[in-house]
């Protein structure tokens, strides 16, 4: 298995940063250059997409992000491996992860392994395969967004291919959300521990910091023993009422609806 950053020409600090995340865990990687939203073009060719099955209209950003994984995933068909592992460049990686490019570890059925957590709950089935020592896999049975890390079965990437050719979903919210086409209907696990988090949701109140890299430093976050938080966009009812709901759904459906640690071992 081959591991691919995605990384834009105007963001050489964020390679630099995720150059030494690979360097310290032994990961080897090909970068992957990331089609950038700021080139007129990519506006253009975003308006002519269709609206999104939620009724909204993908931006440029977003269309840029989506068609830079799909370079990606063309470069691991092209280049003839059955399974690739996924990076964007603004993650924080756990040391031990060098295993990901190894052969053995993915279940024969698994479609996209997502190595990432958003810091939020989610349901997983309650049944565990371990991967070794320190880490497992569960079925991940709702929508968990965030496209920063994951593991992609060639067919899979030849299927997510066709029907991103012309789609409206951000790419974390094609392949993690399950009303979005993909994800109800696709195998996927969830790493427990995540071995990847993005450096925004390591951040207490995220949405005061707009001004790029610098501000939301990763290193800086790291280094000040900051944790995941959830989203807290959501007014305070509607947190409640959800929450109610979702663990209604764990107990008819028998799933754990839990937040994903990032880290080396489940605690």
């Amino acid at each position: 298995m081959k591991a691919y950053c995605i990384n834009l020409d105007s963001r050489p600090d964020r390679l630099e940063h995720m150059t030494a995340e690979f360097r310290r865990a032994g990961l080897p990687f090909e970068r992957i250059v990331a089609i950038d939203a700021s080139d007129p073009a990519v506006a253009v060719q975003a308006l002519a997409v269709p609206l999104s099955s939620r009724n909204f209209r993908i931006s440029p950003e977003a269309y840029a992000c989506l068609q830079s994984h799909r370079l990606a995933w063309r470069r691991m068909l092209d280049e003839g491996h059955a399974y690739g592992v996924f990076f964007e460049d603004d993650l924080l990686l756990t040391p031990d992860i060098a295993f990901l490019c190894a052969d053995g570890w993915v279940p024969s059925d698994a479609e996209v392994v997502k190595l990432e957590t958003f810091g939020v709950r989610v349901h997983l089935s309650r049944q565990r395969f371990r991967i070794g020592p320190n880490r497992a896999l569960a079925r991940m049975v709702s929508s968990h967004v965030g496209a920063a890390a994951y593991v992609l079965r060639a067919d899979t990437a030849t299927k997510l291919l066709m029907l991103s050719e012309n789609h409206g979903e951000p790419v974390d919210q094609l392949l993690f959300n399950d009303s979005c086409g993909f994800s109800d209907r696709a195998v996927i696990y969830q790493m427990i521990p995540a071995p990847a988090v993005q450096g925004d949701r390591n951040l207490p109140h995220k949405r005061k910091f707009k001004t790029g890299w610098q501000a939301t430093s990763i290193p800086k976050r790291h280094a000040a023993g900051q944790g995941v938080v959830p989203d807290v966009s959501e007014g305070k009812a509607a947190r409640l009422l959800r929450r109610l709901r979702e663990e209604r759904r764990s107990l008819w459906e028998d799933t754990e609806y839990v937040v994903v640690p990032h880290g080396r071992s489940e605690s």
